[in-house]
């Protein structure tokens, strides 16, 4: 790159930078969007680079796409923006941070935000000699995130059980019954939340206890540079020493052999200590390719929970929570209007009204629906785009019979409560690829039971023009035709 191109792309690297504010979490934009690094802007495709592997694998699937939306808003809409790995070009940006780094006779801890890449990043203790394990101690609490607590996880079916299992390990940390806790699920579901929620909770009863978060990359980041500086005395002893350990995202471990024999160690001198520990993942154990057998064997043998995408009432709760944070009074109607359109996750429902949010206020416009669909856009998600639910059907079919869902679910035979519950069902199988034994575990029956209900509305849609009718319509309605 030419020297006379590098200060107009810097100019537009940092143009996209101020547009993420509202558009991207601060502690991810501190944590993972400050390692990229700007390569060129041709042709409409702005390219970043990062250092290694390892962050590409973390920032696509989380932040990438957000990403894409600050680069529209910054550049233009027809920018694209593309990821790669070229240590090369992220070189000068870690040599910038490093020359920030103070001495290592300092006896102060460098800044989460000044560490270089070489530095493992939020979570991770400074190597220290094995007679001053516990000078790092009081440092512990600072790899936490202090929003992520509690009080402050709405908890709704999706989310119930791994939330109470969470709570039993924050009261009893250690016990070979929840060792390890692994919470695993999607993308921005919550995981990271729980795990942290854990920590604060431990620290509060046991402010002595070290309590260490960090992620899977960063893990194995230190691992390498241990081993790059013979220092895999200190390393050992840091992280054998520690009472709570939770490590996000252990997926990447996969294929990484010698990360994953000293992991499997450092497991097993934990549970000898009767350390707590807590794993995430997007995938169950026994799924996460390229993960040796007796790992697999360790985080499956503990307490596995999943958490699953949160239903519509736990979403407008999410999201009035979240506006209750930010002091700013959100109509129901824009919430029930969020809430029913964005259904992923909780990172992009959050991600929606803080653009919302944002987008009123810069624009000088009420909240609103119709400036809800201005601010919002392609976050709204039409046919294509929307993943239809059991909880969505269930929801749409209550309104429609004026019946509740506890209605639904319960023992009550009557034709009133009957005939919406076999219409549900029966739109569960029509519009889900959910199977029979899960529909009736949904709604609190017998799969034998979902079958008879499919075949006696499939019967009066063909039989009856009315069924027919409200069959079409209620599909009409959950799909958002």
């Amino acid at each position: 790159m030419s020297e006379e191109k590098t200060p107009s792309l810097e100019r537009q690297w940092k143009k996209v930078l101020d547009k993420t504010d509202g558009i991207i979490p601060k502690d991810a934009i501190k944590q993972w969007i400050s390692r990229i690094a700007p390569v060129s802007a041709e042709q409409n495709e702005l390219t970043l680079a990062v250092a290694d592997t390892f962050t590409k694998q973390y920032i696509e699937p989380r932040y990438l796409v957000l990403l894409g939306d600050a680069v529209k808003q910054a550049l233009g809409a027809g920018y694209t923006v593309t990821l790669i790995v070229d240590p090369a070009a992220a070189a000068p940006k870690r040599e910038k941070t490093a020359k920030k780094k103070p001495s290592a006779a300092a006896p102060t801890p460098t800044p989460p935000e000044e560490r270089a890449e070489s530095v493992p990043s939020q979570g991770s203790l400074p190597l220290s000699a094995a007679g001053d394990i516990g000078a790092a101690a009081p440092d512990d609490v600072t790899t936490l995130n202090p929003k992520y607590t509690f009080d402050a996880f709405v908890t709704g079916r999706s989310n119930q059980f791994p939330y109470a299992m969470a709570k039993a390990v924050a009261d009893a940390p250690g016990l070979p019954s929840h060792n390890p806790l692994f919470i695993y699920g999607g993308v921005g579901l919550g995981k990271t939340h729980l795990m942290h929620a854990v920590g604060h909770k431990i620290l509060a009863d046991h402010p002595e206890k070290r309590v260490l978060y960090i992620a899977s990359t960063d893990f194995t980041n230190e691992f390498i540079r241990s081993i790059r500086e013979k220092n895999m005395d200190a390393f050992r002893e840091k992280y054998y020493h520690i009472d709570v350990l939770l490590i996000d995202d252990i997926q990447f471990f996969a294929g990484q052999e010698q990360t994953q024999t000293e992991f499997f160690q450092t497991f097993n001198k934990l549970r000898d200590n009767g350390s707590q520990i807590i794993l995430t993942s997007d995938q169950q154990p026994q799924d996460v390719k390229g993960l040796e057998d007796r790992l697999i064997s360790r985080f499956a043998g503990g307490a596995p929970v999943d958490i699953q995408p949160p239903e519509f009432e736990t979403r407008v709760a999410i999201l009035q929570k979240k506006a209750q944070s930010e002091e700013v009074d959100i109509p129901e109607d824009v919430i029930v209007y969020i809430a029913s359109r964005v259904d992923s996750n909780i990172r992009e429902l959050e991600g929606a009204l803080t653009r919302l949010i944002k987008y009123a206020s810069t624009m000088r416009m009420p909240i609103d629906e119709t400036t809800c669909v201005a601010a919002l856009g392609n976050y709204l998600r039409g046919e294509k785009g929307r993943r239809i639910t059991m909880e969505m059907i269930e929801r749409i079919v209550c309104t429609h019979f004026k019946v509740t869902s506890e209605d639904i679910r319960s023992s009550k035979r009557s034709n009133d409560i009957a005939y919406p519950r076999q219409i549900a069902m029966y739109l569960c199988h029509e519009l889900t690829e959910v199977s029979w034994p899960t529909i009736g575990g949904f709604f609190s029956r017998d799969h034998s039971t979902v079958i008879h209900a499919h075949k006696k509305i499939q019967n009066l849609t063909a039989d009856d023009p009315a069924t027919k009718a409200l069959i079409e319509s209620l599909t009409i309605q959950i799909k958002g035709i």
